[in-house]
């Protein structure tokens, strides 16, 4: 990406970072991060267990209790594990019971009574009766939330349920809320106007809306950039930090960090505002341990690793380096959180303004021994670009995984604009794993309650294909829930006519009402390309009737599509006219590769 391109998407992050008076379960990230984009080159990632080099081998299954759209009760359980290169079938157990399996890497588990815990293992087995192994457990509890939420609806980045009450937003420090921002602003000095970047802190009694004080200028640098904003309240010293990517002047070259301490009414004391330790730094965020101390995380040496640094008590100093990680990766949007004792690191690929596959990587101990990059949640993102995580709730620890869907900024705009798209993630030793939900109900004691548009009719069900798929992969692989940069999809066979329509059956076994159908297709970064294609229904396998046109789509990687028609059906055809690159308009069938076809709703 050009450095025009990189300051676009620096403000435009920027507005969720501002203000730190924003409702308390706004899905907007109050951590900005920054975007570069050293290199577009490829690197594989196979999702292994037993291969992995910093020899943490635990295999664990994750689990996260869920919706279903219309429920009051959370009732429902997804389970997710990481595919084995050893195994080709997943039996999954509930209390010791076998309750169904699978070939892919999730499984739903639905209608539960409520109140009751439930505990998960998965079983791994090659050709369908050798075990090869078994994950580690994690359990589950049903309940039924209470209170008022706010609902917000991933298609589009909007609220369609906002809590009646105004909540207080901000940072509570003592008796007073207080919130901070740093903007670029035109600023009249000794009589010449100098465009440059200043700190503003507001205060207010309640943090209600409209409660607010006049922002006072705490400080302004003229002829600097800064990107990457982000405040952190620091409880022993009582002061807030502001860390944030800067730049001398209108270059990139620079590359250092700026950290300072806000005493609260008080005045700005800068700590670093040079290279750390003398390494390179763009794009960074902090970290607090559970201890209170505090660790920057840069991307460094071109953009091309990243560098854990341990800072002062003040936060505003690096004092050693800890740990250099994800050599020669290139990875963007560095973040870390804690979860039962797990260090967890989370980070986007350099893909401009378009979806990448977000990775993570585990440790118990930050310089010590990472697990390789894996990749979590599916090759796109489910539509986006990570940027940041962290825990939401009082009572119940959930974490949501922010991550960025640049629609205005494509070739062909998305007419929803930009906007967050907010994951569910969990954990267990080690392992992550990551979901999309149509809904996510943000309840100020449970943190995020995740809404499924349905259950899943397609997962595991059989799909008759046109055409053969290359190196012998089966239609089926459309269906088992698999959707990473690695996992298996479905590409024409080099002996198909290239070009040509093909199509695929879908039989749900029975008729059911569908809800939303979510399309997942390969992703080639610098050349993205987009599917055209309908989906039609049936009763009887016979007679089809057109539920999505999607002939003149544009949108790359991950498409919701929301049903209207409430006919039950049983079969689902998916035709594909074409597969065509979004920069050059020009066919692009080379790109061919169905990852996943999903469709939500209830069985009839």
């Amino acid at each position: 990406m050009n450095l025009k391109n990189q300051q676009i998407k620096s403000s435009l992050l920027l507005v969720s970072a501002l203000f730190f008076s924003l409702p308390c379960f706004s899905p907007f990230s109050l951590i900005a991060a920054e975007h570069n984009n050293p290199s577009t080159n490829a690197i594989t990632h196979t999702a292994t267990v037993a291969e992995d080099n910093s020899g943490i081998n635990i295999w664990a299954i994750t689990t996260t209790e869920f919706k279903l759209t219309g429920e009051k009760d959370v009732r429902n359980v997804k389970i997710n594990w990481m595919q084995r290169e050893d195994a080709n079938l997943y039996k999954i157990y509930r209390d010791g019971k076998l309750i169904g399996e699978a070939k892919g890497d999730t499984y739903d588990d639905y209608d539960l009574p409520v109140g009751k815990t439930y505990t998960y293992h998965i079983e791994a087995y090659k050709d369908g009766n050798n075990k090869v192994a078994t994950t580690a457990s994690q359990t589950a509890t049903t309940f039924a939330p209470t209170g008022e939420v706010e609902v917000y609806d991933n298609i589009n980045g909007k609220y369609i349920a906002k809590g009646s009450a105004d909540k207080p937003g901000g940072m509570k420090i003592g008796n007073l809320y207080f919130s901070y921002k740093m903007e670029n602003i035109d600023k009249v000095v000794d009589e010449k106007t100098l465009k440059g970047w200043a700190i503003f802190e507001s205060y207010s009694q309640t943090g209600l809306k409209d409660s607010w004080s006049t922002p006072r200028e705490l400080a302004f640098y003229p002829n600097v950039k800064f990107e990457g904003i982000a405040f952190r309240y620091n409880k022993k010293t009582n002061k807030v930090v502001l860390s944030a990517h800067y730049e001398d002047g209108p270059g990139y070259t620079a590359a250092k960090i700026y950290l300072a301490q806000i005493t609260p009414k008080g005045t700005v004391e800068v700590g670093t505002m040079e290279r750390p330790l003398g390494h390179d730094s763009r794009d960074q965020s902090l970290f607090v341990d559970d201890d209170n101390t505090a660790y920057l995380l840069s991307a460094t040496n071109t953009n091309s690793d990243i560098n854990i640094y341990k800072l002062d008590e003040s936060w505003t100093k690096p004092v050693s380096l800890v740990n250099t990680i994800c050599k020669g990766e290139h990875r963007e949007t560095p973040a870390i959180i804690k979860k039962d004792g797990e260090y967890y690191f989370f980070s986007s690929k350099a893909s401009g303004w378009y979806p990448s596959q977000t990775m993570y990587a585990s440790t118990t101990d930050l310089g010590g021994a990472w697990t390789s990059l894996r990749e979590i949640g599916n090759n796109s993102t489910f539509g986006a670009q990570f940027n940041n995580i962290r825990r939401i709730g009082t009572d119940k620890s959930t974490y949501g995984v922010w991550s960025y869907h640049w629609g205005a900024q494509y070739h062909h705009k998305d007419p929803d604009g930009n906007f967050p798209r907010v994951s569910v993630a969990s954990f267990n030793q080690g392992y992550a794993s990551m979901d999309y939900y149509r809904y996510l109900e943000f309840d100020e004691k449970y943190g995020i309650i995740p809404v499924q548009n349905g259950k899943n009719l397609t997962l595991n069900m059989p799909v008759t294909s046109q055409v053969s798929g290359a190196k012998g992969v089966k239609a089926d692989c459309i269906t088992d829930g698999a959707d990473l940069n690695s996992s298996d999809f479905f590409q024409k066979s080099s002996n198909s006519p290239v070009g040509a329509p093909h199509l695929f059956v879908v039989d749900m076994q029975k008729n059911a009402k569908i809800s939303e159908i979510n399309l997942s297709t390969r992703l080639v970064n610098g050349s993205e390309a987009a599917y055209k294609y309908t989906v039609e229904g049936s009763q009887d396998g016979k007679s089809y009737k057109m539920l999505i046109d999607g002939r003149t789509n544009w949108q790359v990687g991950f498409q919701i599509l929301p049903i209207e028609d409430a006919t039950p059906y049983r079969y689902l055809r998916l035709r594909v006219y074409g597969v065509v690159n979004v920069h050059t308009n020009n066919s692009a069938m080379w790109a061919d590769g169905i990852y996943e076809f999903a469709a939500f709703g209830m069985p009839q």
